[in-house]
């Protein structure tokens, strides 16, 4: 992937393109039928962040005990923490369409890694020493950093947004959980922080380019504090308190990617001095 010395003509080049779109096209074929295969598995892991939502008694969880008769159904009642929420299908062809998309989706993320390996392959040899480090670097950044968004809204931000978004529930009120709506809210709400967390490498971007400077980024400290309010607000329901839930972890990687940029800077005038 890394060889300079081997020349490629045209025609070769176009089979080479060929022969990776091939392989890409049958590793996300593999990994749809893969997640299609594990699909009740996939949506039981997607209703966990949303069993406090059952322990606080908004709906029965699993196979958990109805309520007594008579009982206020405003009262909380005992359920099993490992249990997820029952879902509701309108008709029966809802939920192959729910597994379907969800395997659609899930399985473009498992093949990813090997696509981009694919694309990779197949660029790198045009590119100069210093290009590679700069993609890798960028590659492994926005991957951590999508990595750790999910994280943080799978465990930390879901399981608080869902109850206080449905505790403006009227007491009585039957709750129930549309499969389509609510797997298609999860995963939208996962990739909205996957996006959300590349935001400093956004920044190292501009800054190796050299259009953003540390300084600068300091100084307009207020402005970007703004501006990642209208981006939380933009990507999350429309409550205030997601958007402040989203908002406080990006204030902390814009903060960091502060610091972050003295290093690129650092590096590159280091390059520059080599030279």
């Amino acid at each position: 992937m890394f060889n300079d010395e081997k020349r490629m003509t045209f025609t070769e080049h176009l089979s080479e393109l060929r022969s990776r779109l091939i392989y890409s096209l049958a590793a996300l074929a593999a990994s749809v039928v893969l997640c299609y295969i594990f699909s009740n598995f996939l949506l039981e892991m997607l209703g966990r962040p949303l069993t406090p939502l059952a322990e606080r008694g908004f709906f029965q969880a699993g196979d958990a005990p109805a309520a007594p008769e008579g009982a206020d159904p405003a009262t909380p009642r005992p359920a099993d923490t490992a249990a997820t929420p029952k879902w509701t299908v309108l008709n029966p062809l809802e939920i192959v369409l729910v597994k379907l998309r969800l395997a659609g989706y899930l399985g473009l993320v498992l093949a990813f890694p090997f696509i981009l390996y694919q694309i990779c392959a197949f660029v790198f040899p045009g590119l100069r020493d210093n290009e590679r480090r700069a993609v890798l670097i960028l590659i492994y950044g926005c991957s951590v950093l999508a990595a750790a968004g999910v994280l943080v809204a799978y465990f930390g931000v879901m399981p608080l947004f869902m109850p206080y978004v449905m505790s403006f529930v009227p007491d009585g009120w039957e709750v129930q959980l549309r499969a389509s709506e609510t797997i298609s809210l999860i995963l939208l709400f996962l990739a909205a922080f996957a996006v959300a967390f590349q935001f400093p490498m956004a920044v190292l971007i501009l800054v190796y380019m050299g259009l953003l400077t540390p300084a600068t980024l300091k100084k307009y400290r207020r402005l970007a504090i703004v501006g990642l309010t209208i981006i939380s607000a933009i990507l999350t329901p429309p409550d205030p308190m997601s958007m402040l839930i989203m908002m406080f972890p990006l204030f902390l990687l814009y903060e960091g990617s502060i610091w972050l940029s003295y290093l690129v800077v650092w590096r590159r005038e280091q390059a520059g001095a080599e030279r």
